[in-house]
């Protein structure tokens, strides 16, 4: 099986946290995505797998704050409505992922197929 790019396009992203510690390795990234970057939008490029949905910020200098987002961990695949482009949710279970991008609800109808498919998926021991 591939796990080779599905889609990769510019994106706005905000990190939204919901509820308390999360346990999860996608909850600890969020949360350090969160601590640099405060509750603002953050452009960068937005990438997605079978396996994650990826953003790195385009500062130079943040290269630490990119997100890796583990599909397993989306809970809901949420769309938002605007006038220009549509606001994607990815809700995990302690954090909302906001992305704004052109061609948001495309994106949204396959991140959620990705992630239902990522969740039917074996796990790997490490």
């Amino acid at each position: 099986m591939s796990y080779g790019v599905i889609a990769s396009k510019s994106a706005n992203v905000m990190v939204e946290t919901t509820s308390g510690v999360g346990g999860s390795d996608s909850d600890l990234v969020l949360d350090r995505f969160q601590s640099i970057w405060g509750a603002a939008w953050v452009p960068g490029r937005l990438t997605v797998t079978r396996l994650h949905v990826n953003f790195i910020p385009s500062r130079a200098g943040r290269g630490m704050a990119m997100m890796d987002l583990n599909l397993r961990d989306i809970e809901q695949v949420e769309l938002a409505g605007g006038r220009v482009s549509k606001v994607m949710g990815l809700r995990t279970s302690t954090h909302v992922v906001h992305v704004r991008s052109l061609g948001a609800s495309g994106l949204a109808t396959e991140v959620a197929q990705l992630a239902e498919a990522a969740k039917k998926l074996p796990l790997r021991r490490r």
